[in-house]
């Protein structure tokens, strides 16, 4: 086989299999609650850019976030995360919650994120169970 021939080849594949990267939970970058309020309280920007927003992502179902949520979070079912994921190009740190500890849908969600192209994904250790334990409060009810 001739190499001229090789790269459309691999550039034709390529189409087909996509580029993505597979993250695995060795990819998670894990934060506590105070480590998550503070990500929260600061804004990040350049000599060239506006400041850009942090933000709070829960994956769970609709019912559990208005049974009572980190306040300032949006709700972001992992089911619609295919088509909601774009709403959060925007922010700076994106950091996923789930109810607790090892939570399987908030560690899907940020791996999720990653291969998304959502740069800086962080997940919160212990969810929303660690979140009450640290003494913050929980929101009730849908965003106004």
């Amino acid at each position: 086989m001739h190499i001229r021939w090789l790269v459309p080849i691999l550039a034709a594949c390529s189409l087909f299999t996509g580029c993505t990267k597979e993250y695995s939970d060795a990819d998670l970058v894990f934060v506590t609650p105070d480590e998550g309020r503070a990500l929260m309280a600061k804004q990040e920007a350049t000599l060239f850019s506006d400041p850009v927003e942090n933000i709070w992502v829960d994956p769970r179902r609709s019912e559990f976030y208005i049974a009572g949520h980190i306040p300032g979070a949006v709700s972001m079912p992992f089911k619609t995360i295919a088509t909601d994921w774009t709403n959060l190009e925007g922010y700076g740190v994106v950091v996923v919650y789930g109810q607790t500890y090892n939570d399987p849908l908030a560690e899907a969600m940020s791996k999720t994120l990653m291969e998304y192209g959502i740069k800086e994904v962080r997940t919160l250790r212990g969810g929303i169970d660690a979140w009450t334990r640290a003494g913050f409060e929980l929101q009730k009810g849908r965003k106004p």
